[in-house]
């Protein structure tokens, strides 16, 4: 793993706060990381981590933002949360003939709402081939399969879309500088971000916002930091939420547009360590009582079924989960489907036999959803082990 300097001002000097453990490196992409604090700016990010070469391929071989289980279409709560984006963005666009850029565009969702309001030039870029091809298939939108830093386009755009990327990038003044060459003069950009000031006000399962994908949190001011840097002016600015299951996480929306003026100092970010700090001491006290609360459920059971393989699952092996009590686990990414996890299979729900056998729903955002589908597509009459 590698040491990272700061993202925004390059500084070296940092202070950890907190170690996440994963205790698994073949589907999580890499075992453990720090959360660490920037003396110099007060940015807030994951160090010692891959680089952003090893992060470009787990996105295109493990990408899991395919909705594949459903065809390709998103639920409900991500189409209300795309109409909320598209209505904070259209005041500032001068017409359907806006030319969009979504960098990280998934399936297309987003840019489908954009379709439907009667824009026309509609483009996107994802690593993942399965999204380019739901994207075509379900809404007839161009994505180009690629990442951002090798995307090459013979136009600028009017309107470039970053919604839920910058906290995946590893090098993010490159990132924001190539989105800035890739716009044009009067060009605008938006910019949507897990807003870290806020974690600890709308938290549900312990240390979630720490995942194996999410490396830079940011505030208010960081992410205007990192926005000034590369000469970019933020005209429009939301603190909101976003609902998808039963988790509501906060957001940050911004949009900005390039200014001719670099900033070559950098305001002192003084909120985002308290922020961080206040998350992980009530995140240390909900995992308190959930591992109490499984390590009373497994002391009744000989073998369990784990349904559920992301972050949630990898903090809780080598800790509560004992290894020894599961036969294997479940995942309804097929992509995670036929792979190993700390020496046992991963199997698809369908592959699900041992009716007798306890199935522990790993997951606090898709808990409900599992458990319909257990027992309602799957007609399954296991006993569910719930934590929350």
């Amino acid at each position: 793993m590698n040491r990272r300097p700061c993202p925004i001002c390059g500084a070296s000097d940092q202070t950890p706060l907190y170690e996440q453990n994963f205790h698994e490196g073949k589907v999580s992409l890499m075992e453990r990381y720090l959360v660490v604090v920037c003396q110099a700016c007060g940015f807030c990010y994951a160090d010692l981590i891959p680089s952003q070469e090893e992060f470009n391929r787990y996105y295109e071989d493990m990408s899991k933002y395919e909705f594949g289980h459903k065809g390709g279409a998103v639920s409900q709560d991500h189409l209300s949360h795309f109409r909320n984006i598209v209505e904070f963005i259209e005041p500032h666009l001068a017409s359907p003939e806006t030319r969009i850029l979504d960098v990280g565009c998934a399936t297309g969702a987003l840019l489908s709402v954009f379709k439907e309001m009667g824009y026309t030039r509609l483009e996107g870029i994802d690593p993942s081939p399965s999204c380019a091809k739901i994207a075509r298939d379900l809404y007839g939108i161009h994505v180009t399969r690629c990442d951002l830093m090798n995307f090459v386009s013979p136009h600028t755009y009017d309107l470039i879309i970053v919604s839920a990327v910058l906290e995946h990038i590893v090098d993010l003044r490159s990132a924001v500088a190539k989105l800035r060459n890739l716009l044009k003069p009067e060009g605008l950009l938006f910019v949507e971000v897990p807003d870290a000031e806020r974690f600890h006000c709308f938290l549900s399962a312990p240390f979630q916002q720490f995942s194996i994908e999410h490396i830079n949190y940011f505030s208010r001011l960081s992410l205007r930091n990192l926005l000034n840097v590369s000469s970019l002016q933020v005209i429009a600015e939301l603190q909101s939420v976003a609902t998808f299951q039963r988790v509501t996480d906060p957001d940050l929306l911004v949009v900005c547009r390039p200014s001719g003026v670099s900033y070559s100092t950098i305001a002192k970010d003084e909120v985002s360590e308290k922020a961080l700090l206040e998350y992980i001491d009530a995140s240390y006290e909900i995992d308190r009582r959930v591992k109490e609360k499984l390590q009373t459920e497994l002391a009744r059971c000989n073998k369990i079924i784990v349904w559920g393989t992301g972050t949630h699952t990898l903090r809780l092996l080598g800790k509560s989960l004992d290894r020894s009590k599961i036969l294997y686990f479940v995942d309804s990414n097929p992509k995670y489907v036929g792979k190993e996890l700390q020496g046992r299979p991963i199997k698809a729900p369908e592959e699900i036999r041992e009716e007798d056998l306890p199935i522990f729903i790993s997951t606090f955002m898709y808990q409900d959803e599992i458990i319909s589908q257990v027992r309602g597509h799957l007609a399954l009459k296991n006993p569910l082990i719930t934590i929350y």
